[in-house]
Parts: C-alpha cells; sequence; structure tokens
C-alpha cells in the first residue's frame, strides 16, 4: 500500500513539469503555416514587433505570447513543490496558461474551426495546446489526491 500511495503522489508533479516544459518550449517553434507568423517563433516576434516588421500583431497577442512561456516556466518550476496554497496558485496559473494558450490558437495560428481554407497549426501551436491539455489532467490529479495537510493519514 505504501508503495502505490508514492506513485500516485508522483503523478501530479510529472503532469506539471510536462506542462510547464511543453509551455515554455513553444517559444521557441513556429506557430501556423501560413501569414504574418509562419515563420517566426513568438521568442522572435517581439523583436519583429518592436521594429515594426509585424504591424498586423496587436499588442495584446505580443503580451499572450509572451507570457505562455513565463507560465510555463512557472509551472515547471513549481512541479514539484507541495501544500494547499502551493496548489492553489499553481492551478490558477495552469488555468490562465489555458486560457492563453486558447486565445492564442485562435488569434495568432488563426485557427477558426469555421474556417476550412486549410490553415495547418505549427509545431508550436501543436505543443502548446498538448501543454494546455496536460495542465487540465495535472488539475484533475490535484483535485484527485489531497494533500498530507488536507488528508493527514
Amino acid at each position: 500500500m505504501g508503495g502505490r500511495r508514492s506513485v500516485t503522489a508522483a503523478v501530479s508533479p510529472a503532469l506539471w513539469a510536462v506542462a510547464g516544459t511543453a509551455l515554455l518550449v513553444q517559444a521557441l517553434l513556429v506557430w501556423t503555416s501560413r501569414g504574418a507568423l509562419s515563420t517566426s517563433a513568438p521568442v522572435d516576434v517581439l523583436g519583429l514587433v518592436r521594429a515594426g516588421s509585424l504591424p498586423s500583431v496587436s499588442t495584446a497577442e505580443v503580451a499572450a505570447l509572451v507570457a505562455l512561456p513565463v507560465l510555463g516556466a512557472a509551472l515547471l518550476a513549481g512541479a514539484a513543490l507541495t501544500g494547499r496554497a502551493v496548489r492553489r496558485v499553481r492551478t490558477f496559473l495552469g488555468l490562465l496558461a489555458v486560457v492563453t494558450t486558447g486565445l492564442l490558437l485562435v488569434r495568432v495560428a488563426d485557427l477558426d474551426p469555421t474556417d476550412l481554407s486549410g490553415a495547418r497549426p505549427g509545431a508550436g501551436a501543436l505543443l502548446a495546446a498538448t501543454g494546455a491539455l496536460v495542465v487540465l489532467a495535472a488539475i484533475g490529479t490535484d483535485l484527485r489526491s489531497p494533500t498530507p495537510e488536507e488528508n493527514p493519514r
């Protein structure tokens, strides 16, 4: 029985680490197959916008592109931490990353489900979407397994 608890306790930190890594690494990959960002990774976008090369990208989109890897780094850094307050902060940051990813998929990657013209997501968009799904799985495992202070057995 003691072995099962240690394996179960390791699942949540592993999921948070995978999600954080995915959201961090996506910044190095191209997000879309067409449009202004089809040849630039999000890490390059800030410089392009500051130089005036990408007038079609809004300030909010740039902020979201910058925020997503920062959120990923925060989730990765806090993956192994425990405690009720840590879980709440991690869950909040994770949900913020999920919402940010969803908005970026629609706005930056131009992934409109009603548009059948052939826009394909790039590797960065796919990795960010995967990271967002793993965040949801990590939140689910956190909700299912109480911390030792919540359930002191």
